[in-house]
This record gives C-alpha cells, sequence and structure tokens, in this order.
C-alpha cells in the first residue's frame, strides 16, 4: 500500500461519509495487522503526524491512529520482528517531541509510554545532555518537550522496583541540582513539569532508607521552591486567571501531592525515609500553614470546582499533621475550633456541585451518583468528605497526646447554636443547616462513646433538630434529603419509649411515598439500615408492597447498589409476606442485571475502539459494575427465600436461569461467576424434579473447567455438580457421557498441573465423595458407582503420589484420603481390590498410618506439636504434618473415617465371607486392625466433644426461635486507620497481622465446636447415619470373629458405656438439626399465611 494510499484512508476515516468511514476504518486496521504492510503503513503515518508543515488537524489524526494501532493492531512479534522498525519509530518519536505543539505532544507521550514498558525503551542517556545544558538559548517550548520527554520516563521512578536505584539517584542528583533554574522562564507550564519532576525524585526518596544514598537535607531547594510559589504567582495568575490561573492551580496540586505523600511516610510509618523524617523537622510547619492559607482562599472563591484537586491533598496534608505531636499540640489543637469553623466546616455546606446536583428531579443520573459516592465514607471521593475525615481525626484518640473531648464538646455546641439559629428563608441559611446535619451524620461514632449524650439526649436532638427538616415544607431538597441521612445514621440510637419509636418509623416510612423521587430514594437508601432492626420491622411490614413497587420504579431508571440491597434486605426478613410479588421481582431484577451487562459490555467495546476517544467513563463503567453485583445478590436472595414456597420459587425460576445461562455463555464475566454459580446451586437444590433447563447447562459448565477459566472457581463448580448428582441420581450416574466429562474435570484438577487454591483442589475429592454417598443411598437402583469405582479409586491413589499435591496444602491430602475411606464405605470389597490390583498394597496403608499418626498416638502427636520450656519462657516448635492433619480434621472428614474404616474392618474380619478375595485380606486384619481401630475411636470421642457444646448452641437457638428473638446487627464504624486513608505502610500491614493473631487466638473457641465446620453447609445421606452405631455394628461381631482378631480389638477398645454416650450425643445433635429446620419451615408457613 502507497503511503499516499494510507493518508487519504486516514482522511476518510475521521472526514469522510457514514460508509467512508467504515470502509476506511477497516482498510486502515487491516494494513496495519498484516505483519508485511502494518511497519510500513504506521511509518507513514507516525512521519506524517511529526511533520511541523502538515495541517493541525492531519498530523493529530495521524498520531491518534498511530497510538491505538501500537496498543491494539500491530504485535509485539511484528514490533520486534521487523528489521529496523522499532529503532526508526523510536527516532521519530524523540525528535517529535522537539518539533510539534503540546497536544500532539500529548499523544506522542502515550506512545513513548508504550515503548518504555512494553519494549523496555531508555533514552536518559540521550535525553540527560539537553536536560543539563545552558538554558540561556534553549525556547520555551523546546525546554517543555525536554521536560515532558524526561517526566513520561521518570514517572517510572515512583513505583519502587521498576528502575534500578543507582539509575534513580543518578538522574535525581542532576534534577536536584538543574531544575531550579527552569523557573527562570516564568512559564506556569514550566513551573507544573519542575513540581511533576520534583515529585518524582520525592518519591524515588521515600524509598530509600539509608542516608547515604540520599541525605534528608538533599531536597531542601525543592521544598523552598515549593514553598515559595504560592504566594509568589498567586497575585499575577488571578490576575490574568484563564488557563494561566488553572495553571498555577495545578502547579499548587502538584506541590499538595508531594506533600501529602511526604508527610504520610513521616507519620504512619514506623521507619520513615531520612527525607521524610528531615521533612518533618524541618518544613512540615511551613507547609501546614501554607495549606491553611489555601484553604481559607478556595473556601470565600465562587469557582470551587477548580481548586478541588489541591483542596483534597491539602485538607489531606492538614489531617495527617494530627499524628505528629509537635504539629498537632502546636499548631492544630490551639487553633483547633478556629480550623473547624473557618475552614472544615465551609465544605460541610451546601455547595455548587450538590446544587447540580440536585437541579432536576427528572435526572436521577447524577443524583445516585452523588449518594454512591457519599455514601462510600472514607473514601474520600469529594472535598467534603476530606473535610469531614480531618474532623475525624482531629477527634481521634489514636495518640496518647490527642485531646479530643473538648474540641468534642464545643463542636456540639456549634451544631446547638447552629440548628437554634437556622434560616430556611435564605439560601445561605439552607447551606449551612446542610452542612450543620452533615456535620452531626460524621460524628455518631464519638457520640455513641458518651453514654449521656447517646442514651439521654440523642433522641431528643433527632425529633427537636432533624425530624422537622423531613417535612415537605422544607424548602430545600438537598436539607431533606441529608436530613434523612442523619436519621438513618442514628436511627438505633435508644428511644425514650415504644411510642417513640413507633413515631419515628411512622415518620420515615411516609418517606417512600413522598412527592419529590429523590426524597423517595433517600428514604428507600435509609431502608438498608431500617430492616437490619428486628425492632424495626413490625412497623415496616404495612409499607412492604409500596417499598417493593418503589425499588422496582427506581431499578427501571437508575444504577444502584441501594436499591438492590433494599430488596434483598426485603427478601431476606419479609419472604413470607412478599410471596405474591417474587415472580415479579425476580423478572424485573434479571431484566435489570442483563440490561446492566449489556451496557458494560458497550462500554468494553467502545473502549477497544482505534478511532476517536478511546477513554471509558470509568466512574460510569464502575457503577454499572457495583450495580450488576447488588443486582445478583438481590437475584440470589430471591431465589433462597424461595425456597420453602413451590409457587413463588417455580415463577422465579425461569428468569433465574436466563440470568445464569447468560452469564456462563459470557466466562469473561469473571467476577459475577460465583455468585451466578450459588444461584444456579439453589435453583438445582429447590428444584424437584431437576427441570430440563438446567441440564442445558452442564455442557457451559463443563467447559469453563476445560478452558481453564473454571479452575480459579471450582470449588463452586463442584457444590452446582453436586446438587445435579443428589437431585436426580441415576440420571446423573447413569449417564456415561456425564460421568466420563465429570472424570476427565476431576483428572484435570487434580493431577492436571491446575494451579489454584487448595478450596479448589480439594473440590474434586468432595464431588466423588458426593457421588458415592448418594449412590450408596439409592436403593432403588443399586450399584449407579459400580461401573466407575476403579477408575476414580485409580484417579485418587494417582493423585495421593503427585507432587504437587504432596507440597501443597494438607488439607487436599485429608479430602482425597476421605474420599479414597468414602469408596470403602461404599464397597470396601471392590475397592480393597483395586488397591491391591494396581500395587497400591500395603503401601498405601503404609502411607494412611503415618499420614494419621497424630490420631493414632495422641500423646505423641501431643509431644511433637507443643511447647518445652527453658529457662522460664516458652519456645515455639514448628508444628509438624502429624499435627497439622489434626487441626484440619473435621465433623465431616472424622465421620467419613468411621465409616470407611469401620466398612473396611467388616470386610477384612468377615469370618463368613461368600465371594473370593486376595490372600492380601488375612494380612490386613493382622497388620492394621489394631492402628486402624484407634484411628477410629479418636475419631468418635473427638466428634463427641465437639457435637456437645453444638447441642447447648442449637439448643438456645431454637428457643430463640420459638421465642420469636433475634439479635439486631450492629453499626459499623469506620476506624482511625480508614479515616487516614488507604496509604498507611506499617500501621496498616500491623492492622492485617493484629487480625491474623486475632485468628490465632480464637483457635481454641474453634476447636470447642463453636464456630463452622465444613460439613455444615453439606446435606448428604450419610447425616442420618450414627456413625457411632455404625462402627458398634462392626464390635458386636468380634464374638463370631477370630480369637487374634478379638485379642486385637479388645486391646484398644474403650468401654462400652463411652461409645453408647457418643452414640447419644452424635444422635442427640442430629435430632436437634432436624428440629431446628422444622421450626423454621413452621415459622414461615405461619407468617405466609397471614399474608393470604
Amino acid at each position: 500500500m502507497a503511503p499516499v494510499d494510507v493518508l487519504q484512508l486516514l482522511h476518510l476515516a475521521y472526514h469522510g461519509s457514514k460508509d467512508e468511514r467504515t470502509r476506511a476504518t477497516t482498510e486502515l486496521e487491516a494494513a496495519m495487522q498484516s505483519p508485511e504492510m502494518g511497519p510500513a503503513c504506521l511509518l507513514t503515518l507516525l512521519r506524517a503526524g511529526v511533520e511541523p508543515s502538515s495541517p493541525a488537524e492531519q498530523s493529530l489524526s495521524a498520531l491518534l491512529f498511530v497510538k491505538n494501532a501500537m496498543l491494539h493492531l500491530i504485535g509485539d512479534d511484528v514490533v520486534t520482528g521487523t528489521p529496523g522498525f522499532l529503532g526508526e519509530v523510536e527516532s521519530l518519536l524523540f525528535t517529535g517531541m522537539f518539533r510539534v505543539s503540546e497536544t500532539h505532544r500529548r499523544v506522542l507521550r502515550a506512545c513513548i509510554m508504550n515503548l518504555t514498558s512494553g519494549f523496555e525503551w531508555n533514552y536518559l542517556g540521550e535525553l540527560m545532555p539537553l536536560i543539563d545544558r545552558d538554558l540561556s538559548s534553549v525556547s520555551v517550548e523546546e525546554s517543555l518537550g525536554a521536560l515532558e520527554l524526561l517526566y513520561t520516563y521518570t514517572k517510572r521512578f515512583k513505583t519502587p522496583g521498576l528502575e534500578p536505584t543507582p539509575l534513580k539517584l543518578q538522574v535525581c542528583a542532576v534534577l536536584v541540582r538543574k531544575l531550579p533554574q527552569y523557573v527562570g522562564y516564568e512559564d506556569m507550564r514550566v513551573y507544573r513539569l519542575v513540581f511533576k519532576l520534583s515529585e518524582c525524585i520525592v518519591e524515588s526518596g521515600l524509598q530509600l532508607t539509608s542516608s547515604k544514598e540520599m541525605s534528608g537535607a538533599a531536597l531542601d531547594g525543592l521544598f523552598q521552591l515549593m514553598l515559595a510559589f504560592p504566594q509568589q504567582h498567586y497575585e499575577a495568575a488571578t490576575a490574568a486567571g484563564g488557563t494561566v490561573y488553572a495553571e498555577y492551580v495545578k502547579c499548587l496540586k502538584r506541590i499538595a501531592m508531594v506533600s501529602y505523600s511526604i508527610i504520610n511516610d513521616a507519620t504512619r510509618r514506623k521507619r520513615p525515609a531520612p527525607v521524610a523524617k528531615h521533612f518533618l523537622q524541618a518544613h512540615s510547619a511551613a507547609f501546614l500553614s501554607t495549606w491553611r492559607q489555601w484553604l481559607q482562599l478556595c473556601v470565600s472563591s465562587t469557582g470551587r470546582r477548580t481548586h478541588q484537586k489541591s483542596e483534597m491533598y491539602a485538607l489531606r496534608y492538614v489531617k495527617l499533621c494530627t499524628l505528629d505531636e509537635t504539629l498537632y499540640t502546636q499548631h492544630l489543637r490551639p487553633h483547633a475550633m478556629e480550623l473547624v469553623e473557618q475552614l472544615l466546616f465551609p465544605y460541610m455546606c451546601f455547595n455548587e456541585v450538590d446544587e447540580e446536583v440536585f437541579a432536576d428531579e427528572d435526572d436521577l443520573a447524577d443524583y445516585v451518583k452523588y449518594m454512591m459516592e457519599e455514601s462510600f465514607g472514607n473514601a474520600e471521593l469529594s472535598t467534603r468528605q476530606a473535610a469531614s475525615n480531618t474532623i475525624l481525626a482531629l477527634l481521634s484518640r489514636k495518640k496518647k497526646f490527642h485531646d479530643p473531648a473538648p474540641l468534642l464538646q464545643a463542636l456540639l455546641g456549634i451544631l446547638t447554636a447552629g440548628f437554634e439559629s437556622a434560616d430556611l428563608t435564605t439560601a445561605v441559611g439552607n447551606a449551612r443547616l446542610f452542612g450543620f446535619l452533615h456535620l452531626l451524620s460524621i460524628l455518631r461514632k464519638f457520640l455513641k462513646e458518651v453514654p449521656a449524650i447517646w442514651e439521654g439526649q440523642m433522641s431528643q436532638v433527632l425529633v427537636r433538630y432533624v425530624a422537622p427538616f423531613l417535612q415537605p415544607s422544607t424548602p430545600s431538597v438537598g436539607v431533606r434529603c441529608k436530613a434523612i441521612v442523619v436519621c438513618q445514621r442514628y436511627s438505633k440510637a435508644p428511644m425514650p419509649s415504644e411510642a417513640d419509636f413507633a413515631s419515628f418509623m411512622q415518620m420515615m416510612c411516609g418517606l417512600i411515598q413522598d412527592a419529590d423521587m429523590r426524597v423517595r430514594l433517600a428514604g428507600i437508601d435509609a431502608m438498608c439500615t431500617l430492616l437490619e432492626m428486628k425492632r424495626a420491622r413490625q412497623y415496616l411490614t404495612p409499607i412492604v408492597v409500596p417499598l417493593v413497587e418503589g425499588c422496582l420504579e427506581f431499578l427501571s431508571k437508575v444504577q444502584t447498589t441501594f436499591v438492590p440491597l433494599v430488596i434483598l434486605h426485603l427478601t431476606t426478613y419479609f419472604a413470607p409476606e412478599m410471596t405474591p410479588v417474587m415472580g415479579k421481582l425476580a423478572h424485573t431484577l434479571v431484566q435489570h442485571f442483563l440490561a446492566t451487562m449489556h451496557d458494560m459490555e458497550r462500554q468494553e467495546v467502545d473502549e477497544g475502539g482505534v478511532l476517536g476517544d478511546d477513554e471509558v467513563d470509568v466512574s460510569m463503567y464502575e457503577q454499572a459494575a457495583f450495580s450488576a453485583d447488588a443486582l445478583l445478590d438481590a437475584v440470589l436472595t430471591v431465589v433462597t427465600s424461595c425456597g420453602e414456597n413451590d409457587a413463588a420459587f417455580a415463577s422465579v425460576r425461569v428468569d433465574a436461569l436466563r440470568l445464569v445461562k447468560h452469564v456462563l455463555q459470557q466466562p469473561d464475566n469473571f467476577d459475577m461467576m460465583e455468585k451466578t454459580l450459588s444461584i444456579l446451586l439453589h435453583i438445582l437444590y429447590f428444584s424437584k424434579p431437576i427441570p430440563s433447563e438446567c441440564w442445558e447447562l452442564l455442557p457451559l459448565i463443563y467447559a469453563l473447567v476445560d478452558s481453564g477459566i473454571g479452575v480459579d472457581f471450582f470449588n463452586s463448580i463442584e457444590e452446582v455438580l453436586d446438587n445435579f448428582v443428589s437431585g436426580a441420581p441415576a440420571e446423573f450416574l447413569g449417564d456415561t457421557a456425564l460421568m466420563t466429562a465429570t472424570y476427565k474435570t476431576c483428572e484435570k484438577m487434580l493431577i492436571g498441573g491446575v494451579a489454584c487454591v487448595a478450596e479448589c483442589q480439594m473440590a474434586p475429592a468432595q464431588l466423588i465423595e458426593a457421588m458415592l454417598h448418594t449412590a450408596k443411598a439409592n436403593t432403588e437402583h443399586s450399584g449407579l458407582f459400580d461401573p466407575y469405582l476403579s477408575q476414580f479409586v485409580g484417579l485418587l491413589l494417582q493423585s495421593l503420589v503427585h507432587p504437587d499435591i504432596q507440597a501443597g496444602d494438607i488439607r487436599v491430602r485429608i479430602w482425597i484420603i476421605a474420599a479414597l475411606l468414602d469408596c470403602f464405605y461404599y464397597d470396601a470389597a471392590a475397592t480393597f481390590n483395586v488397591i491391591v490390583q494396581v500395587n497400591a498394597y500395603p503401601s498405601f496403608f503404609e502411607g494412611l498410618l503415618f499420614f494419621f499418626r497424630g490420631c493414632i498416638n495422641e500423646d505423641a502427636s501431643s509431644s511433637a506439636c507443643g511447647t518445652s520450656s527453658a529457662g522460664g519462657r516458652k519456645k515455639k516448635v514448628k508444628k509438624d504434618d502429624a499435627g497439622e492433619v489434626m487441626e484440619n480434621l473435621s465433623l465431616l472428614t472424622r465421620k467419613v473415617t468411621i465409616l470407611g474404616l469401620s466398612s473396611l474392618l467388616a470386610y477384612a474380619t468377615d469370618p463368613h465371607l461368600t465371594t473370593l478375595s486376595p490372600p492380601q485380606r488375612e494380612d490386613f486384619a493382622s497388620r492394621y486392625l489394631d492402628p486402624l481401630t484407634r484411628l477410629i475411636q479418636y475419631s468418635i470421642f473427638t466428634n463427641e466433644a465437639t457435637y456437645a457444646p453444638r447441642c447447648a448452641t442449637s439448643e438456645a437457638n431454637l428457643e430463640k426461635i420459638k421465642l420469636g428473638l433475634e439479635e439486631d446487627i450492629e453499626d459499623c464504624e469506620i476506624s482511625d486507620e480508614a479515616v487516614l486513608g488507604v496509604d498507611g505502610g506499617d500501621d496498616t500491614v500491623d492492622a492485617c497481622e493484629d487480625v491474623l493473631e486475632d485468628m490465632d487466638d480464637s483457635l481454641a473457641v474453634a476447636q470447642m465446636g463453636l464456630e463452622l465446620d465444613e460439613g455444615d453447609d453439606y446435606e448428604s445421606p450419610i447425616d442420618e447415619i450414627n456413625e457411632v452405631e455404625f462402627f458398634l455394628n462392626w464390635v458386636r461381631m468380634l464374638p463370631h470373629l477370630s480369637p487374634a482378631a478379638q485379642a486385637a480389638a479388645h486391646a484398644v477398645l474403650r468401654p462400652e458405656s463411652d461409645y453408647l454416650r457418643a452414640s447419644h450425643t452424635a444422635e442427640r445433635y442430629r435430632q436437634l438439626c432436624k428440629e431446628l429446620e422444622t421450626a423454621v419451615k413452621e415459622d414461615f408457613r405461619k407468617r405466609a399465611e397471614l399474608t393470604a
């Protein structure tokens, strides 16, 4: 293709008719994707793009196409495999930065970043001499090109480890000396680049731990330059206005970012970098003063949006100053009220951003986005949130030197005065009232810590100062919505009487039918909290239907997370009452989920386009993603809530399956896959029989694993397959094609070299176990698993000796062994024969004894896992795998062990066996009866110790259900670390370590059986089997066995009374589980009858 053709096609692609644009774009993309033609075409466009004499519009179009082609069309192999191509591209990009305009340079920088990251292009050797030259004869545009080119590379310095430290130190040394000379241009664009490069230097310094590499005072010159800039240039920038002032504000933003980064390191890391330590001592107070002055100017400015980013970092800087004793005690605490009233409170007030959001009642999209952002609490997506967190930091007790009590008292005085003097007749009065309401909403955490206020006064505050502003007579909708937020935040504050609480609830319920859509939406949001309160639900029952209708109305208008959340709560707590509308609800939720998915897919396609603007509106995409996730949760809750009502479930199932099929057909929807599989899981569980629409999904599920995508959530896939097996055992286990696919799937997950978490690699063994349990219990179709037993036993044996399994999580081996023991429970004779036939006897049993040695010999295991004393101090001893096995066994795996080994002992010692058996059977009985009986015995009495406290807990829960008792969900308060920000360094790591320590501390509780067991959510035919009685069946055979077998058994067995006690405990626990299930169903039935 000739060069003229490329340029002509480019012109048509951007400026032709619709058909011409489509044809030209297709031809250009085809040319670029051709290994033979692509490089030449790209070079032609790139030369045209950096040619100063070309028309600006044409050259910019050429560069835009080059940028997108490099990202999407030309493969890396073509770039590196075409002789001279990469070098020519690099040369044109480098020289182009000094020849084209600022707009064109922006596109070139994107191309350069692609080459530096993808092809390790380092042009500093060529560029640094141009940076370090005498500037007297260099034009400002040429210097701008050089500085932009430098920043494009040095921004990589901000990522630790991306570039070698010696290179960074070498470049930083030159820049620390040279950058101050560039400000001689007195051009705001140059200043901005100087500060952007200063940020790279500072970030490089913060990665260092030794002052030998960079002394603490090394950056003093840059900090002085930053401190001097705001005041020196404010008047001139203000007078010039326009782009000059905009550039000035961008400079301030960059300085604020740098100062925030370094104060964060200085105050929040245990071992701050030398430059951060020095900054805290030498410059932090001066920067604090600078940011206070800047914020004072900003709050009095009419163009608030212009300053937002600089304000955000300035506020964060002030917030982190609360962590330093000198800054807090000398500069913040003495002036705290002045700081709050003059600098922080103005950000609480209703402003131009709020005004734009509330301007149009019919356009809810911006309002919903605003609500979602405001509800993110400590996320600091707005200056209001940043200012709020600064106030919360001032009130914190995180440090010993903090003194928040007087400040809290003073704030309460401000709030009282503000509410009592509220003036709703003026815009200023409404704006300040909005601010007072917001301030009250953020103080909940601290007010809850003062009983006299929380228990004695809070309800009066709501009634006297907040409730009046919910009324339609309040002129400002913004004030009404903020008052709703306050009521939501304080809805769990103690009320003097039930009558007061009833009045409060009546007021909140009335919002659902308010004339203003924004008020209704805010009211629906408040329901998320109210629905968590058992006390509130009796007052919500009359508005369940209007509330559902309101939710459905808003689902058709906006994408939110809280509307589906309200539906989730409604279906959780009012499922019987909502039975008549469940079908309509599911249909609407699925429709909106599919529409949201379509919107997201369209945005992804738009993002991948080569022509035009390829920047996706990330916030809109994220909002859609959050909404889709919330809708999935709501659909799942609707499905699970219909389990006790066949008619309601039937009306929901069709739409729910439509959703499941759509997601499974788009396997790249990874984030939604697990919840979707959970929906399918429950559909299968409640379906009697399983409909054909479900069976049609099985090929999609197996394809997920075949493609590798399903490997990472195979535990969810296993649960789905388990429900197919248990719901239709004859159909599933009798289908040879399905069982072949199942075997291949298990084989891939166990010995196919997959990389996944332990829970996913345990799942194949759990699936095999489920098939064995189901087949064993199916008396109508006996022997369902017989054709596959030897194949699966062989796979499990292979898995046990596979290097990946041996080196992996011990829980995987526990489950593989449990599945093998289940094979004995299914058919001990056939399984024993397979083990003999594949030459796994006696090695398998020797390995089994070694694996469970801690259980077989508890005293030896305790010695290995325990602690020894030396000099009065405990010495930590690493647990061996025997102790780890004992720790990771569960009620379920121990029960399986009892059933499997009891079956094996019964087979091995049966004196009346009529079928042929291998000679190894007699050898097995003499060698392994003693240790395997000990293992069974350990499992029985460990389970008994776990069942006993669970029985007490179950009895208490049963009594609660009968009495209608239920604990309220506690409010979740924002932690100090969350208020300070996510970039917490060592503090954040410490917080994670604290959580892990808490988990270790709770291990004793878990071992008492009061926490979840991995078998709790697993329903199986073996639930109905008393494992102790199952073992005693063999024990009662002992008188008929050989004297040697009797002697070996009696040497191990405990008194019969112990077994009877354990049997009674196991039976009692199972009975209580059944009673709990019956009580829940009966409660549902009664409520459903009342609704009918």
